[in-house]
């Protein structure tokens, strides 16, 4: 019996293995490749060339948070020394009120955000390129909160969707940046 359950175990583990390569065999064919990961034939991986983007100054608090949220995203290290891209962002922000009782008191709010964004290759007085736009897009958002009758209770749930939206925000713009990066390689 405890021979038994040993060849069971066994042969489990062996057919995991079997099923993992059949299934890395299927996904490499049908063109499969992680989207930072770095290919053969190109030169600089995806997360390079996200690295060596400028990431102009946001207006107002949110621009703030939106730009320091890029920052960790993007390059770990900060901006770059010598930046290839710049990137230009412009935020739009709007409150809609969805839950109201019947004594016209708001219980439930949507917070919609949107950032416009232009990537542009960098211009050199060096070298004498001008800067160059390489593609532009609108990432939006929508994040609900409660609404309390307590004064800063609300706003403190008001800030709170800010900054969850503004994580989204900035994630899905990693997102698209690096697909553009491994649809363009340069």
């Amino acid at each position: 019996m405890l021979l038994s359950r040993h060849l069971r175990s066994r042969a489990g583990k062996l057919s995991f293995v079997a099923l993992a390569l059949v299934l890395s065999t299927l996904l490499g064919a049908c063109g499969f490749s992680p989207l930072y990961g770095k290919r053969g034939d190109v030169d600089f991986s995806v997360e390079q060339h996200l690295a060596l983007i400028d990431i102009q100054p946001i207006k107002d608090r949110i621009g703030q948070q939106l730009r320091n949220n890029l920052l960790v995203r993007l390059n770990l290290k900060g901006q770059p020394a010598n930046p290839l891209y710049t990137l230009s962002v412009t935020l739009n922000e709007s409150n809609t009120n969805l839950g109201v009782k019947k004594s016209a008191v708001v219980t439930r709010g949507n917070l919609r955000i949107s950032a416009d964004y232009t990537l542009s290759r960098a211009a050199s007085v060096n070298s004498g390129i001008d800067a160059i736009t390489l593609t532009t897009a609108t990432v939006t958002t929508i994040s609900s909160y409660d609404i309390p009758q307590a004064q800063y209770t609300a706003l403190a749930a008001l800030k709170d969707a800010r900054a969850r939206a503004v994580k989204e925000i900035a994630d899905d713009m990693r997102t698209r940046l690096g697909i553009y990066f491994r649809q363009n390689p340069q």
